[in-house]
């Protein structure tokens, strides 16, 4: 198939999404690929609300609209064997991603579309170019400024009294996110609304909207970095209640890119608010947080591949059928040789093979929740 690709790239709130989209809608059929299923049903709400049929697959749920042509949902549900006439690939910088990776490199490499529209940030660029040259195909790139200004505001010190209507803090786990709740509600009387990933889409779209609400009794949005992908949100300030994160075996700093993403929130255009602002809870992070957003994005050099289910079936042959998928898994990353521009990804799912190896399911099924986001 002869597959037509164009990478819209900018800032947050640059108008990208929206362009790829406007794509989309005007195409007979199609599919968007998103990084969260928070965000595929926001893209599902919205395309069924300007008329466009759509469906909504994820991992979690399935509604099937009646005579849609076209599906939202999370990467890794993507439908190879399906012909499109256009595909919205989103955050495709994710690539990269030492864990999920994978998925949107086999979406890049793998969709069957007349016209891919890849959505990102412009550190995807070279990448992006590199792998589809090998595949004998040209990305064509449409670069976007940022729509509306953004500036770093001084660090709020540990004081909660200076919280505001408007502002979103943004913390890194569930738990943290209804504590700082708690602990804004009592020291200011303000109502806190909340998002994180795995909040039901239902209850994402009466927080986001009691958030948005001006007339609403919720000033305050306390948030995760699920806000930093796409959700469209009237927050005039992000607050970043620290500046680093556990990624499963470590704490380290944000990377300058999440810090830019998750900041470009503040200010959306034809927002409440005509310019964003972020800075820090703490004095200890300002520093941090001024020079990521200062810095230069590094352009992403590797994009993350992952065995597929044959190829570890086949391993499974060879090694004998008695191997547990935590060995399978343990051996073919000590045999796997990966050039070019590849990685290879995903394989700390060891850890989550030795939990339910136990359990008697088939080959297929324990590979698809090791393969599964967490």
């Amino acid at each position: 198939m002869q597959r037509r690709i164009i990478l819209h790239v900018g800032p947050t709130n640059s108008g990208k999404t929206y362009a790829a989209l406007s794509h989309l809608k005007s195409s007979t059929n199609g599919a968007y690929l998103g990084p969260l299923r928070l965000l595929a049903h926001e893209v599902a709400v919205r395309l069924n609300r300007d008329g466009k049929p759509t469906s909504l697959l994820t991992g979690e749920e399935r509604q099937i609209v009646e005579n849609a042509e076209i599906v939202a949902c999370t990467v890794e549900m993507a439908d190879f064997s399906r012909k499109y006439d256009t595909v919205v690939i989103d955050e495709i910088q994710m690539l990269a991603d030492q864990s999920r990776g994978w998925a949107w490199t086999n979406a890049l490499l793998g969709i069957q579309a007349k016209e891919i529209h890849l959505c990102g940030e412009p550190s995807g660029i070279d990448l992006v170019q590199n792998l589809a040259e090998e595949c004998g195909e040209v990305v064509e790139v449409v670069e976007y400024k940022r729509l509306s200004p953004l500036e770093v505001a001084p660090s709020l010190r540990g004081d909660y009294k200076q919280i505001k209507k408007g502002d979103c803090v943004v913390t890194f786990s569930r738990l943290d996110v209804f504590r700082r709740k708690r602990e804004i509600e009592k020291a200011t009387g303000l109502q806190c609304a909340v998002v994180y990933g795995s909040l039901p889409p239902e209850i994402r779209q009466l927080q986001s909207r009691l958030f948005n609400d001006p007339k609403s009794s919720c000033d305050v949005l306390v948030a995760t970095d699920a806000v930093g992908m796409g959700l469209n949100l009237n927050i005039q300030r992000i607050i970043f209640d620290r500046l680093d994160k556990f990624d499963g075996t470590s704490t380290k700093p944000l990377s300058p890119s999440l810090v830019k993403q998750i900041a470009g929130r503040a200010g959306r255009f034809e927002s409440l608010y005509g310019t964003g602002k972020v800075t820090t809870f703490g004095r200890a992070d300002w520093k941090y947080l001024e020079e990521c957003m200062n810095s230069d994005i590094d352009p992403l050099t590797l994009a993350g591949i992952q065995p597929s289910l044959e190829q570890i079936t086949k391993f499974a042959v060879h090694l004998g059928s008695d191997e547990k998928l935590s060995g399978l898994l343990s051996s073919f990353e000590a045999l796997a040789r990966v050039s070019g521009s590849y990685f290879l990804c995903n394989l700390d799912g060891q850890k989550l093979a030795n939990l339910i190896d136990h359990i008697p399911m088939t080959l297929q099924e324990k590979y698809t929740f090791v393969l599964a986001p967490v």
